[in-house]
This record gives structure tokens, sequence and C-alpha cells, in this order.
């Protein structure tokens, strides 16, 4: 990615942070979220990508909808079992998803060590991603998520999304299959400033998901 596009891309968050354009977006994001989760209940189906220790996979449980919870980082899936013990309608799967099926290599943050319960948010199937260290990777399980939505065989209300980097792969392939249709509201982060060489692809499935009715996509999750 040439410098002039990380440039860009800096001056244009710190513009929408200034002009108060971000803390506007996020908090109407958290307010629609807010509203999908209201709206879930028993029969319905809902996927935490990206569960970490279970912050939103909670939530979702309590709704009474079936959740499926990813997470491949084993110190957050030690915590995120804690959180959903007893919850007999959250099914975990100790696996990342993504656009492909396989065994990779997750990127741990540079600071992992030092406090791993809030660090293991940062691990990421990317080793460009710049807060991570390509010295400190373990090899984890990858689920090709549109197979999986495949073998589910249901509607799916709710997807939160937050997989550092590998969300772009993700939903290139979701948005390319007659499955997305399957899929109601979407919750996404994007990490182009950690990842700018990811810029241009968000760009193209932003531009793509808005003539879309399903999935409704929210970009400014979190």
């Amino acid at each position: 990615m040439d410098t002039g596009t990380r440039i860009s891309l800096e001056l244009a968050h710190i513009w929408r942070k200034i002009t108060g354009r971000r803390r506007r977006a996020r908090r109407a994001a958290k307010r629609s979220f807010a509203d999908a989760l209201a709206r879930l209940g028993p029969g319905d189906v809902a996927i935490d990508l990206g569960a970490n220790a279970g912050e939103f996979t909670v939530p979702m449980a309590q709704t009474g909808a079936e959740v499926h919870a990813f997470e491949p980082d084993p110190h957050a899936m030690t915590r995120l079992r804690a959180a959903v013990a007893g919850k007999r309608n959250v099914t975990l799967h100790d696996a990342a998803a993504g656009g492909q099926a396989g065994v990779f290599r997750l990127y741990r943050s540079v600071s992992f060590d030092r406090d791993p319960d809030r660090q293991s948010k940062s691990s990421s199937l990317l080793a460009e991603k710049r807060n991570v260290s390509t010295g400190d990777a373990i090899e984890v399980q990858v689920v090709d998520f549109v197979a999986f939505l495949e073998r589910l065989d249901r509607d799916v209300a709710l997807i939160k999304m937050d997989i550092e980097g590998a969300e772009v792969e993700l939903l290139e392939a979701l948005l390319a299959s007659p499955l997305r249709s399957r899929v109601g509201r979407i919750f996404v982060e994007t990490h182009e400033r950690a990842l700018p060489r990811l810029a241009g692809r968000i760009a193209a499935l932003k531009a793509r998901a808005a003539g879309m009715t399903r999935p409704q996509i929210n970009w400014d999750w979190h």
C-alpha cells in the first residue's frame, strides 16, 4: 500500500473524529444493534464471529435465540466457555470463520503476554496487521463460512463480525453467494487503518452491499 493511501486513511479518520461523525456513527450502530437484539427470540439464529470472551455472545443467548459463536484463540475460548456455561442454546466453534477452510496461523498482539484478556481481541489471521507479532503465532482451524451457512440450512437473523481483517474475504464470498439472502442483519467492524491494503476492497464491498436488502450491513460496528 502506498504512503499516499495510508495518509488519506489517517486524515479521513481524523476528520471523522474531529467532526463527531465517527462518534455519532458508532452510537447509531449501538442503537441499531440493540434493536436487532430486541427482535431476536426463540426460533431465531444469531452468529457471533470473533466472539472473544462472550461480551456479545451472552446477550445474544439471553434472547433465547440459537447462537453460534466462533473463537479461534484458545485463551479467549477458555473465557468464552465460562461465560456461556449452562446456556444450551449456544454452540461454540473452536475456530475462526473465513472465506476458505483450512489450518492457518493466528497472529497475536505484540502485547498479548502482558495482558492476554484484553489483547486477545487483536489476534488476526493476517500477518501484516500492524499491531500483531509475526513471531507469536499459533495454528488454528478456519471454517469456510459460506459452507457453514449451507450446512446450517437456516435463515440467520443477526451476525456480529469482528474478525480483525478476515471480514473482507468472508464478505466477498458471502455477497457473491445466493446464501446471502438467508442473512438478515450484519454488524461488522472493518480494519482498513490497521490493514491499509484492504481499503479498496472494503470500499467495493460497501458499494456492492448498498443495493441489497438482504443482508443489511452496518459498517460502523465499534
